[in-house]
């Protein structure tokens, strides 16, 4: 039922715009009672109901009236029919499939018994909550790559703000492979569930890939473990083949024997990574006789490959501990090679002189306590014209003999300055900012916490002032006596191409002897000294154009998503740039352009993206230039995740009808559904009051008609010789 009503409100007097209205429009008629030239009594009429209307819309606009509507609108009460359409439904069990037992029940009409007084609303559901039906959806094609009913809970609790949705009934195999456990937004609902479970709740025949775990990063040259876990169910004494492939071309294969029952097989093999780049991997298991799916036979994986040795040249003002505990973490790294250069007391180094073309093929120097006052000058300006023009990253540590005046000649590349210089000695500790706890320096991989650095055994800093640079950040703050500065004690800066990574400490040696009594932080130094420099010599960040999918998995269902930066030649953000995306597969070229969100980042997707690898460039330019090119890759295909449970998970069906108050059934026992629905829930009709309001005072058109009427006036009195 619907039923309207409307009025008029005020800004003023009611009594005092009513006289208003009468002295404008007594006005009017006195105005033309009489005219020269004498007019027709019918023209009079005419020209004094024209001024009269003007007037009189003057008059209310300056008493701002507002026009109110308001409708009564009575909700019919809904039962909402949740369809899972994911793939997992299309698994034949017996003589049909999933899928064909839903349609059966839906042709079934076991929710025409109700009541006469509801509305049946159905919605295909897997991930989301697609668009309602009125009548049974013929458009079911369960292809839907992953499920969440968490989130599908979610989005009906939304939809019942528009629609007065009473209770449901979900129908599903219960197994969710994204989002949290969907019991806590069922319950949220506040309405009955009445679940049905689709499909068999005992293990099937199968044999499935069911996680890969290896790395994600790789040198080149190395032999790379993949652990794998396959799982069996219902065969007996059968041989199972492993297999590692890249392009059909087979890396690894091993051969499982399986037995009764349900069962996990680790599997390890191996591949060796050659070449840089981001490569793409299969893991396959052969098929068995009668197997419920061979959809879950396969997963694919992405190893990003680095080239093989990281090249490091440690320069040293003098022998100390610090320099022994550096290089020797840094030799324990296997994929770094490391060339060291200790400074005599005189003019020299021990292991020989130092020339230019010992840093020509250097992917970073290491400084510690370098220079010292006995450092010559040219081998000082020749290190720092090498570093400048080649932007070599820098790790710097510093110490008690350092020469600062020296030291002016690198102060460009650190990220910090200095003032007040003093040979004074303090014990300080670390303190990590709040800002930096997730830093990839500050976690060193995941093998350390923030925490784990506040267990750290002091250092020696003498008591020169040391200040960040703007641009710079501060990974650790030295804290004395349990106050912390804004001195930096750990520093990183980018700027211009230039990386640099600084302790403006001493005595690190004692974060690795006198951290062995702690097993949390006895590899602190270690992994420190080789995150920082791989995090300097890592060019990625050094890109004038990055541009990157969000992951490099997609399935068939979900939209391509970029993401990018933009930076000029001094790495500033550029945000005006026309960034456009070319996406190869196969002979197929698709073009994609992204668009500026603010502050040198841009944003774009694609949908209907088909199944396969996928190459593709990004282009950036402004001002009629190229200011740079990114690419990559990444694999679009149907995910097996819809394969990797294949029994119904009838517990948290009938968790979710208990807690809800609604009603657990197989999908083969539901002639008593509908009953037991209008037995149970109390469906009343909804009352929506929906309010509107027109600012008849501010309405666009009414200036319009108030000239309109003017000028029809001045248009007859002109044409009567009264002007």
């Amino acid at each position: 039922m619907l039923t309207a009503s409307m009025d008029i409100t005020l800004g003023g007097s009611l009594l005092v715009l009513i006289l208003s209205l009468i002295i404008a429009v007594g006005a009017a008629l006195l105005f033309y009672r009489y005219t020269l030239p004498p007019l027709p009594a019918r023209l009079k009429i005419i020209l004094s109901s024209l001024r009269s209307l003007s007037l009189v819309l003057i008059i209310l606009i300056l008493f701002e009236p507002v026009l109110r509507f308001v409708n009564h609108n009575e909700q019919t009460p809904v039962v909402a029919v949740l369809i899972d359409d994911s793939q997992s439904m299309t698994i034949k069990e017996g003589t049909e499939n999933r899928a064909e037992a839903v349609k059966r029940f839906l042709k079934g009409k076991y929710l025409g018994n109700v009541s006469p007084d509801i509305k049946i609303h159905y919605y295909a559901a897997s991930s989301k909550l697609n668009e309602h039906y009125t009548t049974l959806p013929d458009s079911l094609m369960f292809k839907g790559e992953t499920t969440d009913l968490s989130n599908v809970f979610s989005e009906l609790k939304e939809q019942m703000q528009r629609d007065n949705i009473q209770s449901v009934v979900l129908i599903t195999d219960g197994e969710y492979n994204i989002g949290k456990n969907p019991l806590y937004e069922a319950e949220a609902l506040g309405i009955p569930v009445y679940t049905i479970g689709v499909g068999d709740t005992s293990e099937q025949k199968d044999i499935l890939v069911k996680k890969i775990i290896t790395n994600n990063l790789a040198y080149a040259g190395t032999r790379v473990p993949v652990d794998v876990a396959v799982k069996t169910s219902g065969y007996n004494n059968a041989n199972v083949e492993v297999i590692l492939s890249e392009n059909e071309t087979t890396i690894d294969r091993k051969v499982v024997q399986v037995t009764g029952g349900t069962h996990e097989y680790p599997v390890r093999l191996f591949l060796d990574s050659k070449e840089e780049g981001t490569k793409k991997y299969t893991v396959s298991v052969s098929k068995l006789p009668e197997e419920l799916t061979d959809r879950n036979n396969a997963r694919t994986f992405f190893l990003k490959v680095l080239r093989s040795k990281i090249k490091a040249l440690l320069i040293a003002g003098a022998p100390s501990p610090d320099v022994s505990s550096v290089r020797q973490a840094l030799v324990e790294e296997e994929h770094f090679s490391v060339q060291s250069l200790v400074q005599k007391d005189g003019n020299g180094f021990y292991e020989g002189g130092f020339t230019s073309s010992t840093a020509d093929s250097v992917d970073c120097f290491v400084f510690v306590g370098f220079p010292s006052m006995m450092t010559d000058e040219g081998i000082i300006r020749r290190l720092q014209e090498i570093v400048e023009q080649k932007k070599i990253p820098v790790l710097f540590v510093n110490s008690k003999t350092i020469s600062y005046d020296k030291l002016r000649t690198f102060e460009s590349i650190l990220p910090f300055t200095w003032t007040n210089t003093s040979t004074d000695e303090i014990f300080v500790f670390p303190s990590v900012a709040e800002k930096q706890k997730t830093h990839p320096l500050v976690t060193l991989e995941g093998n350390m916490t923030p925490e784990i650095w506040h267990q750290l055994p002091p250092i020696y800093k003498t008591q020169t002032l040391f200040k960040i640079k703007p641009e710079a950040d501060i990974i650790a703050a030295v804290k004395m006596q349990n106050v912390v500065l804004s001195e930096p004690l750990v520093a990183i800066r980018t700027i211009n191409r230039q990386k640099s990574f600084a302790i403006t400490g001493y005595g690190i040696w004692r974060w690795r002897l006198l951290a062995h009594s702690n097993p949390e932080t006895e590899k602190f130094l270690p992994f420190l000294i080789s995150n920082a420099v791989r995090w300097l010599t890592t060019k990625e960040d050094e890109k004038n154009v990055r541009v990157v999918p969000v992951k490099e998995t997609f399935t068939t269902a979900e939209p391509i998503e970029f993401t990018g930066q933009v930076y000029d030649e001094q790495l500033k953000p550029v945000s005006d740039a026309e960034v456009t995306v070319e996406l190869v597969h196969g002979s197929e070229k698709i073009p994609l352009v992204l668009r500026a969100i603010g502050d040198g980042r841009y944003e774009g997707s694609l949908d209907g993206a088909g199944e396969g690898d996928y190459l593709f460039t990004a282009k950036a330019s402004g001002d009629g230039r190229m200011i740079g090119v990114d690419k990559g890759r990444f694999s679009v295909g149907q995910m097996n995740v819809e394969f990797l449970e294949t029994k119904m998970n009838k517990s948290l069906l009938e968790q979710i009808a208990y807690r809800t108050g609604g009603k657990y059934y197989d999908i083969g026992k539901v002639d008593v559904l509908g009953a037991d629905i209008g037995r149970d829930v109390k469906f009343t009709p909804k009352e929506i009051v929906r309010t509107s309001e027109i600012e008849l005072w501010n309405w666009k058109y009414i200036a319009a008609i108030i000239v309109l009427l003017l000028g029809i006036e001045w248009f007859l009195r002109k044409r009567s010789g009264m002007l």
